[in-house]
């Protein structure tokens, strides 16, 4: 029975091809569309991870208070929190090590080549802080860092924007008409979370930034530190630790709010996460209207195939045929169209995305998630479309049905 039901659908439809196809075009646009949509909230996911990887999320990020004026906040306050409080911060229980930065962008000259980069001046614990390493050369040590010896280390976009195939290890380079030497490479860490160069970095002693790029009133304070926690499940115990330590270094009376603020990496990846999950799926719902477009394509064309066949329909009643058969043999069509529609779909939108992450220059996975839509739209979709038209047919009396012209 069921090899008969399916023989005859496929004979049905085989009769009005062009029809048929133009029908499952609206299921195989929407399922592309969708599957597309879910392989890029996917890609988000996977770049947000490996940027937080490459930063290392078992770190927490301590800066100054926020400003607040009229019970408005504004932006960050003053710098509040000195590189002793940092030195100070790695003596607590659970803390691997801790570091700090100063920000500076100056523009980079070597020879005739010059580019726009963003100095970074802070001590040999942040490439431990930051998970950097060194692709070659070395980090300046304690002593240069005390004497702001003019040392840098250098990201491969500045290698490749200033240097090209030289190798920079003892070139000097300028940096606000002054004199720096190359000291040590940083292996390549690509984009960052926003889209930011991570590669266009140059790291110098904190004392060197501050005495020959930008002068301070407040010499001594960071712009902003990190504490690097041995496991990420002690973040909460670490961060409580900071901030009454700096409450004491600070001599904050109970009551006083804190001149700082401790974030921890932890919250920062949950919410961003968040935000990529609440992205894709808004992505993939408004891409789910075309499916149900492509569902009514195939509701329409049921409903006009009925008509057209009735006299059919009347022919098999007259001669036996049950309402169960008829039913089934017009579900079966509908299902057959949804799930060709759904299966061309889900190879389209595997392809596209693989040719968009070519494009775009970034790894796109193919999901499970990709042949589950399909099997769910295909039977979903089949049975939501063809239901009304099966049942019209099925309630035909056959009477009737002979005597329709």
């Amino acid at each position: 029975m069921i090899y008969q039901i399916l023989r005859e659908a496929w004979i049905s439809i085989s009769a009005y091809k062009l029809r048929t196809f133009l029908t499952m075009l609206g299921i195989m646009i929407g399922v592309a569309a969708v599957v597309m949509m879910v392989a890029a909230g996917q890609t988000v996911q996977n770049e947000i991870t490996r940027t937080f990887d490459s930063m290392g999320t078992n770190l927490i990020i301590i800066g100054p208070a926020e400003t607040v004026s009229g019970g408005v906040r504004g932006g960050r306050g003053r710098p509040s929190v000195t590189f002793d409080d940092v030195t100070s911060l790695k003596k607590l229980k659970d803390v691997d090590t801790a570091s700090y930065i100063v920000n500076a962008a100056v523009q980079a000259v070597y020879g005739s080549n010059n580019y726009g980069v963003s100095v970074l001046g802070t001590n040999p614990d942040y490439l431990e802080v930051g998970n950097w390493e060194l692709e070659s050369g070395s980090v300046w040590t304690d002593k240069d860092q005390r004497s702001g010896r003019p040392y840098v280390l250098i990201g491969q976009t500045i290698v490749n924007e200033l240097f090209g195939l030289q190798d920079p290890i003892g070139k000097t380079l300028r940096l606000k008409g002054q004199p720096f030497r190359v000291i040590g490479v940083l292996k390549e860490k690509g984009d960052g979370m926003m889209g930011d160069d991570q590669d266009n970095i140059i790291m110098m002693p904190v004392t060197t930034l501050r005495q020959r790029l930008r002068g301070s009133p407040r010499p001594n304070y960071t712009d902003v530190a990190f504490v690097k926690v041995s496991s990420e499940d002690r973040m909460e115990s670490v961060a409580r630790r900071i901030e009454y330590q700096l409450r004491a270094r600070h001599r904050l009376k109970e009551g006083t709010d804190n001149d700082f603020t401790v974030r921890l990496m932890t919250d920062m990846v949950e919410k961003v996460r968040s935000i990529g999950l609440i992205l894709s799926l808004l992505l993939a719902a408004i891409a789910s209207i075309s499916l149900i477009v492509g569902s009514i394509g195939i509701m329409n064309m049921m409903l006009v195939s009925v008509t057209e066949r009735t006299r059919e329909i009347g022919t098999r009643k007259a001669l036996g045929a049950p309402n169960r058969w008829i039913m089934a043999q017009f579900l079966t069509e509908s299902v057959i169209i949804s799930f060709m529609g759904s299966f061309v779909g889900m190879i389209l939108g595997v392809v596209l995305s693989q040719i968009a992450g070519v494009f775009f220059e970034k790894e796109v996975p193919i999901s499970i998630w990709s042949v589950v839509i399909s099997i769910s739209v295909a039977v979903i979709v089949g049975v939501a479309s063809g239901l009304m038209p099966a049942v019209k047919a099925m309630k035909l009396d056959p009477i009737e049905a002979l005597r329709y012209q």
